[in-house]
């Protein structure tokens, strides 16, 4: 990595360390201030020096990091700064680039402004001429010879001071007599706008300032005193840039101090990529930002309703795509497009399809341009705060919104299709929630949108339009229970066995299940520990495994009053049924019909980290535990514990306790980092 060293704390150090930000040369950046520091780019290849430094501090900096190029970029009156840096250089071999400012030349700009524009050989002569004039003065020079200002009679009151809002700055200034009304703590270059009602404000009549160029801002300084009528005394340049200053020296531009470098070192400039929001759809939504990223950049891409919506905004050529692969192809085949914008609809950060592009265009400079989300749009329009809304999307992928639903007052979810609202209405019909108020918004933002409400009953048969945003008002929503542990009257019973309320939970505790899981729980009964796991498991999957009709009858019937909408059943015994089914991560077994082992050796085929819970009530199933032990020596840290649960039950005036089969809990396997601790890790 190739080392620049860079003597700044200006605008062109701060553009400079700008434009090789996050590239292959390694850059020190020197600058005297604090504030100077904090103005520039944070990154890896970046390192900031803080602190003034005389010539030997410059030479020990270069035989540490041997750099191959020395940039000065200081301040045109920096002329210390730049001896000592032409020095170190001359000492120790190292090449050096000097930036010079354009020149600002005022003298034939306006008319009659000879009169105005007064030249001045330095501050001293500036301050021996304005000490023979009357009327206030507004000090654009700097805190640096701020004291040889003092000598003009009623200073404190004349003199106005625009210096740096640095705080060792401002006080340095205070101790002067400088204070106030008559100090303005401001960072530059400003506009011209701002220059001249600030001399209007103090009602200056003579402004003074130094020749800094056009990063500067001298050109808006005259130009906004001309306007005012005030008088502008220009201190001269108290040097000449040239090119005996060092042997080996380039005197350039920034511009072609960048550029030099970037050919030097083979840098290319990345080419710019902007993922645009592009808000609800109509113009009106889109934000000041990407209407100016859309006028900036050379192509257009994304789905052809995306494009004809920034038609407006600029006439560019564009490419409809919306495959992110294709887009990548796509722009490594027209390097011609320097910069260019990909438009999304909506917010990119909401349930967008801009999500992961920046990882395949990674030798792009990529911007990220949000928009209006149209659920917040929607949202706004019905004077719902959204901070109370819990969001979800079915644009593009399968949503479980039973969970949302039941828990939340307010559903926002994003539609995928036209048959979206159909699905929805007849899941809440199926589950028993007929009274979720349903609000549709279609073509929102544009003249023909319409927002309608009604029940599930009254929309099950509309088609709406593919993107449209859907509102579903549970008037009851439930708590989240943060426990297993539904009451055993609950559940619908049937002859079929149950697995009851004390060893469910202690099973379900033992299984030690995550949100996203994949459980299989085989033998299910009625489904009551299926039940439960689906309602943990939000994000994930479980397979109730039944053989018998009546006991698939009960599960559905359960499924339907929990609205366990993740729940899947399958009617077949295991092992044979567990071939088509994905790989589960967790494996409750409450029955298994003879064929414990089997079903192990299947399940471990699938996924060799799974972790199971066996409930036993038979001493031929203990018996078949043990086996287990015995073919899958790495189970031999198997846990056994021995549930013994009585229920009191009256007996006339009296309470005697009636006890429960007694059950085995036995459970093993798993991730190893998921049961001992390490996910409480920091």
């Amino acid at each position: 990595m190739a080392v620049i060293v860079v003597f700044g704390g200006t605008v062109e150090g701060r553009l400079f360390a700008e434009a090789f930000q996050n590239t292959e040369l390694e850059l020190h950046i020197c600058v005297a201030t604090e504030y100077g520091a904090s103005l520039l780019p944070e990154c890896p290849n970046i390192k900031v020096h803080t602190g003034r430094m005389d010539k030997d501090d410059m030479e020990k900096l270069f035989d540490k990091i041997k750099p191959e190029y020395c940039l000065d970029a200081t301040h045109p009156y920096a002329v210390a700064v730049t001896e000592n840096a032409v020095h170190a250089c001359q000492k120790r071999n190292v090449p050096y680039i000097r930036v010079a400012r354009e020149q600002g030349g005022m003298e034939k700009t306006e008319p009659n402004c000879d009169s105005k524009i007064i030249y001045q050989e330095s501050v001293e002569a500036a301050v021996a001429f304005l000490c023979k004039k009357k009327g206030n003065i507004f000090i654009t020079t700097g805190s640096n010879e701020l004291e040889k200002y003092t000598v003009i009679e009623d200073y404190r009151d004349r003199c106005y001071a625009r210096v740096l809002p640095v705080a060792s700055v401002l006080e340095k200034c205070r101790k002067l007599g400088f204070e106030g009304k008559n100090l303005i703590g401001m960072q530059g270059p400003f506009g011209e706008e701002l220059n001249y009602w600030m001399i209007k404000q103090i009602n200056a009549v003579y402004l003074v300032t130094k020749n800094s160029g056009k990063e500067g801002g001298f050109e808006e300084k005259c130009n906004a005193a001309l306007r005012a009528g005030v008088h502008v005394l220009v201190i001269g340049r108290e040097r000449e840039e040239s090119t005996d200053l060092v042997h080996n020296c380039k005197i350039v531009t920034l511009e072609e101090a960048i550029q030099f470098l970037q050919q030097k070192f083979r840098l290319e400039d990345k080419r710019e990529v902007f993922l645009i929001g592009m808000g609800p759809g109509a113009r009106e939504q889109l934000t000041v930002e990407a209407v100016q990223c859309l006028k900036a950049c050379d192509v257009v891409i994304g789905s052809k309703r995306m494009l004809s919506a920034c038609r407006e905004c600029a006439e560019k050529p564009s490419y409809a795509c919306y495959k992110k692969e294709d887009i990548a192809v796509f722009l490594k085949e027209h390097p011609e497009y320097k910069k260019a914008a990909i438009v999304y609809s909506g917010d990119i950060g909401f349930y967008s399809a801009a999500n992961g592009i920046d990882s395949i265009l990674k030798d792009y400079k990529v911007r990220f341009v949000s928009g209006i989300s149209s659920a917040l749009y929607f949202l706004n329009q019905l004077s719902i705060p959204w901070d109370s809304v819990k969001f979800a999307s079915c644009h593009g992928r399968k949503e479980d919104l039973l969970y949302g639903i039941r828990q939340n007052r307010w559903l926002c979810v994003l539609l995928g299709n036209r048959d979206s609202v159909k699905t929805i209405c007849q899941t809440l019909l199926e589950y028993h929630m007929e009274e979720v108020k349903v609000t549709i918004g279609e073509r929102l933002s544009y003249p023909e949108q319409t927002i309608i409400c009604g029940m599930p009953d009254e929309l099950c048969g509309r088609e709406v339009d593919s993107l449209s945003v859907i509102l579903l008002e549970n008037p009851n929503p439930r708590a989240k229970k943060v426990v297993p542990g539904i009451g055993d009257s609950a559940f619908v019973r049937g002859d079929v066995p149950m697995t009851k309320q004390e060893i469910r939970i202690l099973s379900l505790a033992k299984l030690r299940l995550f949100e996203d899981s994949i459980v299989f729980d085989i033998g299910a009964g009625t489904g009551s520990v299926a039940v439960e796991a689906a309602l943990s498991c939000e994000k994930g999957k479980v397979y109730a495994i039944e053989q018998k009709k009546e006991g698939v009858k009960l599960i559905q019937k359960n499924k339907r009053r929990f609205g366990a909408d993740n729940l899947i059943i399958v009617e077949g015994t295991a092992p044979g049924c567990l071939s088509c089914l994905p790989k589960p991560t967790h494996v409750f077994i409450g029955g298994s019909g003879g064929n414990l082992i089997e079903i192990i050796r299947t399940v471990k085929h699938q996924n060799s980290e799974v972790r199971f819970v066996i409930n036993a009530v038979t001493l031929e199933t203990m018996a078949q535990i043990e086996q287990i032990r015995e073919e899958f020596p790495e189970y031999l840290g198997m846990e056994v514990i021995l549930a013994n649960v009585a229920r009191a039950k009256e007996l006339g005036r009296y309470h005697l306790m009636s006890a429960e089969n007694p059950v085995y809990i036995a459970s093993f396997g798993g991730r190893r980092e998921h049961f001992d601790g390490n996910e409480y890790d920091a």
